[in-house]
């Protein structure tokens, strides 16, 4: 185990958290594009001013989420908790991987019903490679799951 991973292990947990510079840096670069539309469209009621106020709604949207920053997942002893299905415990998960679905990388658990398959999306988190979760996975799951199918 490397010293770099237990560095990042915190009161005996890992935890993938969304990331405030990147909603920061989307949410700036929309308003900016917005505001370019709206100031330079010379009709109140045209479709630059409607996908300029898409863009603007889309900006505080973002910029919203980076007071709001949730915690997508969290890996421990006891298993994964996500946001979404709330804790699997290791003994209900059979498999995982990481896939690349349109340039977002996803992670994939093949669990157990109720859960069946549980897709993670991490593009917007804070996990700088996925080697990071896959060293956390492989860590506290005590080697138990067997290695992904893809490495990034």
């Amino acid at each position: 185990m490397n010293q770099h991973f237990q560095s990042e292990i915190k009161d005996n947990f890992f935890e993938v958290k969304e990331s405030r510079t990147k909603f920061m840096i989307l949410g700036s670069g929309a308003l900016l594009v917005a505001v370019f539309l709206l100031s330079f469209t010379p009709r109140i009621i045209s479709v630059v001013t409607l996908i300029g106020g898409l863009l603007a709604f889309v900006g505080l949207v973002m910029i919203y989420k980076v007071f709001h920053i949730k915690t997508l997942l969290r890996i421990d002893r006891d298993g994964l908790l996500t946001s979404k299905q709330g804790m699997i415990l290791w003994s209900q998960i059979n498999d995982y991987s990481f896939e690349n679905i349109s340039k977002s990388a996803v992670l994939t658990l093949q669990c157990q019903p109720p859960y069946e398959t549980v897709l993670i999306d991490l593009s917007m988190s804070t996990v700088k490679n996925l080697k990071q979760v896959t060293d956390a996975i492989a860590y506290f799951s005590d080697n138990l799951l067997p290695k992904n199918k893809t490495e990034q």
